[in-house]
């Protein structure tokens, strides 16, 4: 089956830096040189700092992208170095404009993704002088790498150690203060430090301990009801070919975490999608059942697991992860795995040998067949062309509609979970997920298409997030990026809104706590330069899409959404319209009781 990736480029100069020597410039050249070698096309920046470095890039193709917040422009970064594996720059002013993307860097730092975040320090003669704008941010709890450059002659060892920092073990943005008036001093710079390899990640893909790999394969051959986790490591290291390989040669189900979807083509045989808090419920009793979880480059978090709920703690697991501390961190009875996701999975394939044929053949069988019973289930909800249109449907429909290549950036909670269960994409770099901050899939679908020009980028996020950062659809518009956006409109946080309306009906002003007035994104979107369309029925989704992409202008698909659909979010499960929606398990005996 096709496989959708981003490729890696080369270095954009191609230089190599081992027996370069040392170059007399200015420090605003040597930032833009760096800039330039790290083969990034665009940074993200809100005024005023490091202007002199950025007039140094107006002769380049890369885009110097003015941002309307500071938050906005880290998410911008984050969205560009997932979708590429290349990572970029964002800068800002100090002050409260650090403090702005303090707040930006948080996803990207629990979605390990490298980015380079620069903000200005004050020079000794104003600290403590009661300056302009004096306050101070401490970046250390959100980033891998934290440091003040102050002098010239090391400038290039300290944005050396940020890039090693940032794209080797497990990946992580970083950050340095830098005193500006550097920018116009004078010296040499040695770019000896900056190491090409080092501008994308993995930059190093280290093998696990063999009699490990040999013990993990062991263990899953010999397994009665093994089933692998695809994390969101596995997406980063381009491990969807390998995962592929292992499933199919041992015949082990695969499931994936929301950041992990990708790492396996959803249509195959051997898929069951999306596992943990956010879940396709018919993988809830496969994991239960499982006396083997294979974990690949991804975390025992709560999310994955449903807060520790699936499996039950004490299931044998084999854990595949870069960062040595992470394997066994939340849960017992862990073989560790430590390593490059790509490069263990190979070695895995290597020490499985031949593979007994029909071994899990029952137990695959058993998967299939919840998924099937679930899949029938949601039929009314993903073709029955309901009107408000049924959020399903509007995932399976924007599926259809878009490219096999399509780049879908997704916002957390609500939304996320329709689009990771419903949307069965192929195995790829193709689907980006935050990791908890709402809003943050606008601005990172807006990094995301500079990153990847020739793909098309769907932003697909409700009403609540694009409130967030609208006014970056201006940014959008001024600087050419062409993201396509769908809006899913229902006048309400919508999570909270079930929520509420489940534990608390009957209290009075109940939609005061959750809910919107009528707001027209395709109007606005209008205004500020952008298409925009609104869309009521579902037999107009295809069209509009297919119209929004040929038109390769940023665009808005506002939707209407019926508010009563309730994702099958593992909290929400048997409430709202979504109770009828329930696994029935399958086992040898027939269907068990309804969960």
């Amino acid at each position: 089956m096709r496989s959708i990736a981003t490729g890696r480029e080369q270095t954009a100069t191609g230089r190599q830096t081992a027996s370069e020597q040392p170059r007399r410039m200015k420090g605003q050249e040597f930032l833009a040189e760096l800039i330039r070698r790290s083969g990034t096309k665009a940074v993200f920046f809100v005024p005023t700092f490091l202007y002199p470095t950025l007039v140094e890039l107006a002769e380049t193709r890369i885009k110097r992208v003015l941002c309307h917040s500071e938050k906005a422009a880290g998410y911008m970064a984050d969205g560009y170095a997932q979708a590429c594996g290349r990572p970029t720059v964002v800068i800002a002013q100090g002050g409260p404009g650090a403090t702005n993307l303090y707040a930006g860097l948080v996803d990207a730092w629990q979605s390990h993704t490298p980015l380079l975040a620069v903000t200005p320090v004050l020079p000794s003669s104003r600290y403590q002088g009661n300056s302009y704008q004096e306050a101070y941010v401490d970046f250390r709890p959100v980033t891998k790498y934290d440091a003040e450059v102050r002098s010239l002659d090391r400038m290039a060892e300290f944005f050396g150690k940020a890039y090693r920092e940032m794209t080797t073990g497990a990946p992580r943005p970083v950050h340095l203060y830098l005193d500006g008036a550097l920018e116009a001093g004078e010296a040499e710079f040695d770019f000896r430090f900056l190491d090409p390899r080092y501008f994308s990640y993995p930059a190093f893909r280290p093998r696990a301990d063999e009699d490990l790999v040999e013990q993990a394969a062991r263990e899953l051959t010999e397994a009665e009801r093994p089933v692998m986790v695809c994390g969101r490591g596995a997406v980063a290291s381009e491990a969807w070919n390998e995962v592929t390989a292992l499933a199919e040669h041992l015949a082990l189900p695969v499931a994936t975490t929301l950041g992990g979807k990708g790492s396996i083509d959803e249509r195959h045989p051997l898929s069951l999608g999306v596992t943990g808090s956010y879940r396709r419920p018919s993988t809830d009793p496969v994991i239960a059942e499982a006396d083997l979880v294979f974990y690949v480059g991804g975390h025992h978090g709560g999310a994955t697991t449903n807060m520790r709920r699936l499996p039950a703690p004490g299931t044998r697991a084999i854990h595949v992860d870069i960062n040595p501390a992470q394997p066994g961190a939340n849960y017992p009875n862990v073989l560790p795995l430590i390593g490059d996701a790509r490069t263990v999975l190979r070695q895995m394939r290597e020490a499985a040998g031949p593979a007994e044929r029909g071994a899990h053949a029952a137990w695959v069988a058993k998967a299939q067949a919840r998924l099937r019973t679930w899949r029938e289930s949601e039929r009314e909800h993903t073709q029955g062309n309901r009107t408000p249109i049924r959020p399903e449907q509007l995932a399976v429909e924007l599926v259809k509609a878009c490219p096999d290549d399509t780049l879908y950036v997704t916002d957390t909670g609500y939304v996320g979970t329709w689009a990771g269960v419903f949307m069965d994409l192929p195995a790829g770099r193709n689907f980006l997920h935050c990791e908890g901050s709402l809003g943050w899939a606008f601005p990172a679908a807006i990094g995301a298409k500079a990153a990847a020009p020739d793909r098309p980028v769907v932003a697909f996020t409700g009403d609540g997030g694009f409130f967030y950062h609208l006014s970056e659809l201006e940014t959008a518009v001024r600087n050419g990026i062409p993201v396509i956006t769908v809006v899913l409109n229902n006048q309400a946080m919508a999570f909270q809104t079930h929520l509420l309306r489940t534990f608390w009906s009957g209290s009075p002003g109940l939609d005061t706590l959750s809910e919107f007035k009528e707001t027209r994104f395709a109007d606005l979107a209008r205004a500020m330069g952008a298409r925009g369309v609104r869309v009521t029925d579902p037999a107009h989704l295809g069209r509009a899409v297919r119209e929004a992409i040929d038109a390769n202008v940023p665009a808005v698909i506002d939707v209407v959404i019926d508010q009563t659909a309730a994702a099958p979010v593992a909290v929400m499960a048997g409430q709202g319209s979504r109770a009828g929606a329930s696994v029935t398990p399958v086992d040898e005996k027939g269907p068990t009781k309804k969960i």
